[in-house]
């Protein structure tokens, strides 16, 4: 008998990950910057990222949702590497968007943060910063891992 394949692992990896995380959706998530043009006041925990096999929606402030298949993402990152990582996607767009899209990214503290980078619709490369809660983080990124099929970036 061979053994089972890396993506079937990773499905369940995710099934138990999910039934943990009650649900493949969080809301206790906030939109710390990054590419995608949303209103959204820097201190609310308003951002909601729900994941499933064949999608990831990110709804920001219940009024800016993008949309993405989990193989329009080409990287994801935790940590300081993740503030890094979108911090210099964002750099290189803000050329062609609005310099506050950068609202959140320069601040430095303790916090969990998840960087998804993708390609959007149209093909110009996007990122989001994400600050996740204490209790949720490790739930969403090995989610995101297993849908996307990238590895995490920066320890944890």
């Amino acid at each position: 008998m061979r053994p089972p394949s890396k993506r079937i692992v990773a499905l369940l990896v995710l099934a138990g990950g999910l039934a943990e995380a009650a649900g493949n959706s969080w809301n206790k998530i906030r939109y710390a910057g990054g590419t995608v043009p949303a209103k959204v006041n820097p201190y609310d925990w308003n951002t909601t990222l729900t994941v499933a096999p064949d999608r990831i929606i990110l709804m920001f402030a219940h009024r800016t949702t993008i949309r993405l298949a989990p193989s329009q993402v080409t990287a994801l990152s935790y940590g300081e590497e993740a503030h890094r990582r979108v911090a210099d996607m964002v750099a290189l767009s803000v050329f062609f968007l609005n310099p506050l899209l950068l609202f959140g990214i320069l601040h430095q503290s303790k916090s969990h943060f998840v960087g998804i980078e993708f390609r959007a619709d149209d093909g110009k490369p996007g990122a989001v910063l994400l600050e996740a809660d204490k209790n949720n983080f490790r739930a969403i990124l090995e989610t995101l891992k297993a849908v996307t099929g990238k590895p995490v970036q920066g320890a944890l």
